[in-house]
């Protein structure tokens, strides 16, 4: 299908008229690297300002989009500003399932490895539009996926510490830098947040965990574990930053995962507890639901990610995971329940995860998790994995042809007949929609 769709969606770039141009363009984004040998001629339509006036965005802006995906550097000049702009429109709409802009985020987290190319534009607007700018927050969200790589954006985050719209947001940024954003500790302990304990209490530990004091923040942490009243258990996946060093709250640890009933609580507490004792066996179990559900035709797509970067970090799995992933891997559906581009997006990540998992050794392999120092939710594969990471992405599953293909759909028609395509365009329901619906039930783990 891939073979058949890109020389039709490439073929369609050069078409005089702008609204296919526009459909073709944002067909070879949704497909990734995989539509790297039309990078040349997606370059030639950066400055291609046709539209269509029942579709959101321009053919140049798809098209700096498609570049994106692919890693293609052409894409980078430019693009800050042009999201920017896209944040600060008044009055924009668009339907979810049909071609649209992609949200900054989407946009600007995966090009970590060009930070010291992207980070300057980045904080030239954070610099002159403040904390209540468009674009800040989204920028933000950004800089916290990139960790340490945007250290160099810290005197530009200091000042928003002020304003409780971005001070949350900035704090998230430093606890993900660490000690490296030591120098942060004296305006972030004066910062202004929404009152409420949680809040100070964040500012406390952040405080003491950017400043090196590890034993300071385990203990912050730790006793506002033990104190915490049912149904809230406190800050219990933080210990899992400490290592080793915060066994002695396993059995607490341990009791949230075995009682609580939330699939997402029990998940994170069962990483945790492979992080603090070492043990990979007693969370096995709760890794083996998660992954399990899914397989059985389950939607908690966000606890699924999760569990699936647990597994990764700790180098194994067991035979029935196993089974499972291989049954997910087979599968046509589509792995999320999002509309438009970002579904496409959530099934590549999960679909790549579900690649690097498989690619690990038996659950004999030993736990790679304790004792590492990182912060809860940020985890990373040490083994070769990262092939197949980069292969299944490369290789757009065939499950999101489903989505793509009632777009061409729609270009065919339109080569076919124009006034078929103003019909389709105007009706208010996008192809997308007529030949793939998500499917229906609880959400739970972030989509």
């Amino acid at each position: 299908m891939e073979a058949a769709l890109l020389p039709l969606a490439g073929g369609l770039l050069t078409d005089p008229d702008g609204a296919i141009r526009l459909r073709a363009v944002n067909i070879l984004a949704a497909l990734g690297p995989a539509a790297a040998p039309y990078a040349d001629r997606l370059a030639e339509l950066l400055d291609d300002d046709a539209a269509d006036e029942y579709l959101d965005g321009t053919v140049g802006e798809f098209a700096r989009w498609a570049l994106a995906r692919s890693g293609d550097p052409r894409a980078l000049p430019g693009l800050v500003e042009q999201l920017r702009a896209q944040e600060e429109e008044q009055g924009r709409g668009y339907v979810t399932g049909d071609p649209r802009r992609p949200d900054i985020t989407d946009v600007l987290s995966p090009l970590r490895a060009h930070a010291d190319v992207l980070l300057p534009a980045m904080r030239e607007v954070i610099r002159r539009d403040g904390a209540r700018g468009g674009a800040t927050r989204g920028l933000l969200a950004v800089l916290e996926t990139w960790g340490e790589d945007a250290l160099s954006a810290l005197p530009d985050l200091l000042p928003l510490l002020a304003d409780t719209w971005t001070s949350i947001h900035v704090i998230r940024i430093l606890q993900a830098m660490g000690p490296a954003a030591a120098s942060a500790e004296p305006a972030l302990r004066t910062c202004q947040v929404i009152d409420h304990p949680g809040n100070h209490w964040t500012v406390t530990w952040t405080a003491a965990w950017i400043s090196g004091n590890r034993e300071a923040a385990l203990r912050l942490v730790g006793e506002a574990v033990l104190a915490a009243q049912e149904p809230g258990y406190g800050p219990f996946g933080a210990l899992a930053g400490f290592g080793l060093a915060a066994a002695p709250y396993a059995e607490r640890v341990r009791s949230i995962m075995e009682t609580s009933t939330q699939p997402w609580t029990q998940l994170s507490a069962a990483v945790t507890l492979v992080s603090i004792t070492g043990e990979a066996g007693p969370a096995m179990a709760v890794l083996e639901q998660c992954v399990l559900a899914i397989a059985a035709g389950g939607d908690l797509f966000g606890v699924f990610h999760d569990a699936l970067r647990a597994l990764i970090r700790l180098g194994g799995t067991s035979p029935a995971i196993r089974t499972a992933l291989l049954a997910v891997r087979e599968s046509q559906r589509r792995l999320s329940q999002l509309d438009g581009y970002q579904g496409i997006l959530q099934d590549e990540e999960l679909r790549a995860l579900v690649e690097q998992a498989l690619a690990c050794p038996g659950a004999d392999a030993g736990c790679q998790m304790a004792d590492e120092g990182c912060l809860p939710g940020i985890l990373t594969c040490n083994r070769q994995g990262g092939e197949h990471v980069r292969q299944a992405i490369q290789g757009v599953a065939v499950r999101h042809w489903a989505m793509v293909i009632g777009i061409t759909m729609v270009i065919l028609a339109a080569i076919a007949s124009p006034i078929i395509i103003s019909a389709v365009s105007g009706s208010g329901h996008c192809a997308v929609d007529q030949c793939h619906s998500p499917g229906t039930g609880g959400g739970g783990g972030g989509g």
